[in-house]
């Protein structure tokens, strides 16, 4: 859960109903998805609406999808044994400590790197980790001083 405009989270059911309503579900399906009630659907909607700032349900998928509230389907499909290790990549794990952190030789670490390299055309586990962070296949959890920082924040000019 992330601060909306508001500063207010959206819960789960919040979430799991804009993410239906994102992928073409009617409330009428989205509770059947959820086994919600409509009525509950439609509150549900209705609070993330209101949560976001938004001015009817499209338009808090739209924001949900900006601020990273839902992950858009990725285009490249990847095995859970490729993403969990290319998530490790990303968040700039050596080879030994991926092994040891997922009960893996480091020969079969080494392996799935490529095997991932390959599927994304990747030049380098660094650009892997790179294309992976951008069609939004895996997050990274950035330190708190680098999330609202200007771009030329550090600079002096002469």
């Amino acid at each position: 859960m992330r601060a909306t405009r508001y500063g207010l989270p959206l819960v789960a059911r919040e979430l799991q109903v804009l993410d239906a309503i994102a992928h073409g579900a009617s409330y009428a399906q989205a509770a059947a998805d959820l086994f919600l009630a409509r009525a509950s659907v439609k509150n549900y909607a209705y609070s993330a609406i209101k949560k976001l700032g938004a001015a009817n349900a499209t338009d808090a998928v739209r924001i949900a999808y900006e601020r990273n509230l839902l992950m858009p389907p990725s285009m490249v499909d990847l095995p859970e044994p490729l993403l969990a290790v290319l998530e490790l990549v990303a968040d700039g794990r050596t080879n030994a400590e991926i092994a040891a952190l997922l009960s893996r030789s480091e020969h079969t670490v080494a392996d799935q790197i490529k095997e991932t390299r390959r599927r994304l055309h990747a030049r380098d586990r660094a650009h892997a980790a790179a294309i992976a962070v951008h069609i939004r296949l895996v997050r990274v959890n950035l330190p708190p001083a680098l999330h609202h920082q200007p771009a030329n924040a550090g600079r002096e000019y002469d």
